[in-house]
């Protein structure tokens, strides 16, 4: 907190204060929240954390969020791992206004600005006096009372602040080798690589996605609503300290939520300035905070959790959530992913590429990687004919057969429209200059400057780079086996069949594709794009070619964490 224990300067509560959009003069709506589904696994049952995840996601995805109590304790809690065995531990703080935003153009809340640094040990004594002067007392209170005040603080409050450790990289699971928790399959620091989890095919580590983060909270630390970053699963354990209460919309309301938050809380000014994505684009911020209430109002499910410590909080693809602490606490966040979410990924994923969003993982990568795993493996077994695994291989080699069906009839067509020089492809994936997909099974690319990578999927058909050289065709060098793959998965099942016309076009790797006339705009569509990204381009060409597999990659190509600014 700075200056001042802000959050104890209680606003008035009548006259002076400016009137709220949200309504918010009656809390009981506080009480009409259902709660989202808790879970005891037995010992044996939390051996196995995705296998048990599987098991229970048909039941908690339709909350959006829900919690597992864990069966085992940290022999080290939190404070002994960051401060004994991780002596020169600090952490920065994001400020946050504890008020309630307007949302037009004069009031957008943002948490850019940047607080102290501290050690766990200053921040948990600075949290402490800030909860005692509010409440003049050291003790927990009842969280239906906190979660009041914290709306009525929000609803009333016009210059108070609070402080956050968020994002902060690192964990406080312990390195004892004696700590069962610390050497179970939970530990986060270990989650999204664990056999199942299909991060794991992720080549490099990415703060907050692949390797956990810290959130070190105090009294009303929020997080505001957001959606995971690629609709991913998230898994937050709480380490220690006081209470956190969390909201949870189900992935199945996400659009309905969207547009109530489109039309119910950002105001026209800004709906008009970003169109229909615009709600998309502002929560995907995380710094949108309003009460639950709105949305509820609107028939959008929300449900509740107050998490204790001991206690993981799992929230599934495409749940919006959203929630604050009770006090003084540490937690600890990573994201995961298995077969299942694959659908889910390829709607974030053209969703971004709608937006102009630069992705923050290779989703055509982990599906291409993953599906030949699946493919390979059920020919050596027929594991796949068990009702669950037939599920499971179906959730993976649909949108595999998708993807290379998509690449199929882009390259068909462009061979049937010129012939451009091909290469064969040995590296990562590469991000598109003009709408920031990824590519991993083909592209285009300069020869000579390795510059401007650009997907086939746009009706710009760019036959020349800036560099005044043809473009060439970078095709995977098993490209042949992704589409022995996919026409395999294919094969007895009653759909279109895209590889009737493999014999006539298997002479060569373009036979990826399918016939369909080409549209006839050219390089000079394709030029004016390029150039309204020059600043980007000239970043690009002094800092090397943009590709997941470079050690040093420029800001622009997969962003490899989190903003400071942004909320778990």
């Amino acid at each position: 907190m700075t200056g001042k224990s802000p959050i104890t300067q209680r606003t008035a509560r009548h006259g002076s204060h400016k009137l709220c959009k949200f309504d918010l003069a009656d809390l009981e709506w506080t009480n009409m929240i259902p709660e989202c589904p808790t879970y005891h696994p037995s010992e044996y049952e939390f051996e196995h954390p995705l296998v048990y995840l599987q098991k229970i996601a048909p039941e908690a995805s339709k909350y959006g969020i829900c919690k597992i109590v864990s069966p085992i304790a940290a022999s080290n809690p939190a404070a002994f791992v960051l401060m004994k065995e991780k002596k020169d531990f600090k952490f920065e703080t994001n400020v946050q206004p504890l008020r309630l935003s307007k949302w037009n153009e004069k009031d957008i809340i943002t948490f850019s600005m940047r607080g102290r640094k501290y050690t766990y040990h200053d921040f948990e004594v600075l949290a402490n006096k800030a909860f005692f002067s509010r409440f003049h007392n050291s003790r927990d209170l009842p969280s239906s009372y906190v979660e009041k005040e914290f709306w009525h603080e929000m609803a009333h409050g016009e210059k108070g602040t609070v402080e956050y450790g968020v994002n902060v990289e690192g964990s406080a699971f312990s390195c004892d080798p004696n700590d069962r928790l610390g050497t179970s399959k939970w530990n986060l620091k270990n989650f999204s690589r664990l056999p199942q989890s299909l991060l794991r095919l992720v080549d490099r580590k990415i703060p907050g996605i692949t390797d956990p983060m810290l959130y070190i909270g105090m009294l009303f630390s929020m997080f505001a609503w957001h959606v995971e970053d690629h609709y991913l699963y998230s898994i937050n354990f709480h380490h220690s300290g006081a209470n956190k209460t969390w909201y949870g919309v189900p992935g199945h309301a996400a659009s309905q939520f969207e547009k109530t938050v489109l039309q119910h809380v950002y105001c026209n000014k800004i709906i008009t300035k970003h169109g229909e994505d615009g709600a998309f684009k502002f929560l995907a911020q995380k710094t949108t905070m309003f009460p639950p209430n709105v949305i509820l109002q609107h028939d959008v499910a929300v449900y509740k959790a107050v998490q204790k410590p001991g206690e993981f909080i799992i929230t599934f693809p495409r749940a919006y959530h959203a929630g604050f602490s009770h006090g003084f606490n540490c937690g600890e966040a990573v994201n995961f992913a298995n077969g299942d979410w694959f659908s889910l990924g390829a709607a974030a994923s053209m969703r971004y590429t709608h937006l102009k969003m630069m992705p923050l993982i290779p989703y055509e990568e982990l599906l291409c990687k993953e599906a030949m795993l699946v493919f390979k493996s059920s020919r050596v077994r027929s594991s796949k004919n068990k009702p669950e695994d037939k599920t499971s291989y179906q959730a993976i080699m649909l949108p595999f057969v998708h993807l290379v069906q998509s690449y199929k009839t882009s390259l068909l067509r462009l061979n049937s429209s010129r012939k451009l020089p091909s290469s064969s492809n040995t590296t990562g994936s590469q991000i598109c200059s003009l709408c920031y997909r990824d590519c991993y099974v083909a592209y285009f690319l300069c020869k000579y400057c390795f510059s401007h990578p650009i997907c086939l999927f746009h009706d710009i058909a760019p036959q020349t780079c800036l560099c005044g050289r043809d473009y060439t065709i970078f095709k995977r060098n098993d490209i042949f086996a992704l589409e022995e793959a996919a026409k395999s998965s294919q094969q007895g099942k009653e759909c279109n069949n895209p590889w009737q016309r493999e014999k006539s076009v298997r002479g060569t790797a373009s036979s990826l594709g399918a016939a369909s006339k080409p549209k006839t705009k050219v390089a000079d569509s394709t030029k004016h794009s390029v150039e309204r990204n020059k600043s980007t381009m000239k970043h690009w060409r002094n800092n090397g070619l943009p590709s997941v597999r470079g050690t040093e990659r420029p800001g622009i190509i997969y962003n490899l964490r989190k903003s400071k600014s942004k909320l778990i």
